[in-house]
């Protein structure tokens, strides 16, 4: 908090190489020689049959369920007061056995989740935003951290892309300070290959800006959420207007779109946008073919798709194969999915979970993504309902050690970001609204 302070009185010259210096930084802790030998792994693996893939999935299972017996505190007493041997576990479908891992049970026994193999500084902290707005921090072993990111580049490469390629970032991070109502709304990560744009100022005048410093850089490859891409494609479709040349790769995040929706955005930029499902505790990924097919990432992680009796839709649950610092088995991703079992994998057919209302500015702006200014490690749930252009209510489901301190925290925060644009309430509630399949829309809009 008091780094973003300090970063958001600086000149935009200054950001830029503070985001740069932040790039660096990642650029050499991330693509390591770990980075490096678990991506020969995972594109070794790349062209194996779905069956090969199991297989592998399920010895890996075995190795997981046995250390997480062995160095686990909260799951070696799980194993043992449900009386199971750990060593029945050996496929997906024996993962039935224990019970659905919520958010909740985590943050109850948080301490008991790490593994004994492991010093907390030895590892590293993580953030999960959660679709219910309930994020919480974990811990994840470098080598998981590795296998993450290896897998990840595996799909870029799968779908055209190689490492070094500008890439146009419309995502969440508050790069530009949301009070600043001129200058360039984007900040450019040198060493990251990355024209970061600033999804917090959406609006006619900063869409042309984005449309100019586009048309100027030319990046490769755009990757964001739908409701910051989407926004912009209707922009220059109502204008009239288009990039002046076709980028290579487009690439969804985070959130929902519909087959129109991808459509859409073909229609404007030119080429169709991949989709991919994942989450910061990986423990379920899916990645978009180019044949536009979504399926499960099988040698990645165990997922599973546990039917709640509606139209097939079933609950994701996840376990993670590689992160043996803080894992977790059977882990409600709150999210839903139907699919089918083909002979090249499971596919999946529809995602749920992840769509939200826009907020509406009087200003003509648009906004969605306020997590990251609302979530505070004792807010168990959180709720943003916008009653009208001028106001807006954030409902809080407050943690039973919840404080005065983190209260303020909490205020400030809001404020660091809304002050100038709309007005609001904080107002703590013992839940907040939820939808006939018990999902939490972390955005609503009564207008």
């Amino acid at each position: 908090m008091k780094l973003m302070k300090i970063y958001n009185k600086l000149p935009a010259w200054c950001q830029t190489l503070a985001v740069s210096l932040e790039g660096l930084r990642i650029q050499l802790t991330r693509y390591d020689k770990e980075f490096e030998k678990q991506y020969r792994e995972f594109m070794c693996r790349n062209d194996w049959t779905y069956a090969q893939k199991c297989e592998y999935r399920n010895a890996q299972l075995r190795k997981m369920v046995k250390h997480c017996y062995e160095t686990v505190p909260y799951y070696h007493r799980l194993f043992d007061e449900l009386q199971i041997d750990y060593r029945d576990i050996r496929t997906l479908d024996d993962l039935q056995r224990l019970p659905v891992l919520t958010k909740q049970t985590i943050r109850d026994h948080y301490d008991d989740f790490v593994s004994s193999n492991f010093k907390k500084e030895e590892l590293i902290e993580e953030h999960s935003s959660g679709t219910s707005g309930c994020g919480f921090w974990f811990y994840q072993d470098k080598t998981a951290n590795a296998a993450v990111w290896a897998h990840v580049w595996r799909w870029y490469h799968n779908i055209g892309l190689k490492r070094g390629t500008w890439c146009g970032y419309f995502a969440g991070r508050p790069i530009v300070p949301p009070e600043r109502k001129s200058g360039p709304c984007y900040r450019m990560n040198y060493p990251g290959k990355q024209i970061m744009f600033s999804i917090h100022h959406m609006t006619d005048e900063t869409f042309a800006q984005w449309l100019k410093v586009l048309n100027r850089y030319q990046p490769e490859w755009i990757q964001g959420y739908p409701s910051a891409l989407l926004p912009f494609a209707t922009y220059l479709d109502e204008n009239n207007l288009r990039l002046n040349y076709i980028p290579k790769v487009i690439t969804l995040s985070s959130e929902n779109v519909s087959w129109a929706q991808e459509d859409y955005l073909c229609s404007i930029f030119g080429v169709y946008p991949m989709q991919n499902y994942a989450q910061s505790e990986a423990v379920a990924t899916f990645r978009q073919r180019l044949d536009h097919r979504i399926f499960v990432d099988e040698d990645f992680s165990a997922v599973e798709f546990l039917p709640i009796g509606q139209d097939g839709l079933c609950r994701i649950i996840g376990t993670t194969l590689t992160n043996y610092g803080m894992p977790f088995l059977r882990y409600d991703t709150e999210d839903l999915a139907t699919w089918r079992l083909t002979e090249e994998g499971r596919e999946v057919l529809t995602l749920d979970g992840r769509d939200e209302d826009n907020i509406r500015l009087r200003d003509g702006g648009i906004y969605r993504r306020l997590r990251s200014f609302i979530e505070q490690p004792r807010v168990i749930e959180s709720q943003v309902i916008q009653k009208s252009l001028d106001l807006i209510e954030i409902h809080v489901v407050k943690a039973h050690n919840f404080t005065e301190e983190d209260a303020k925290r909490l205020d400030e925060s809001v404020r660091s970001f809304l002050t100038n644009r709309i007005s609001w309430k904080i107002i703590y509630v013992d839940q907040v609204r939820r939808n006939s399949n018990g999902k939490v829309k972390f955005i609503i809009s009564e207008l």
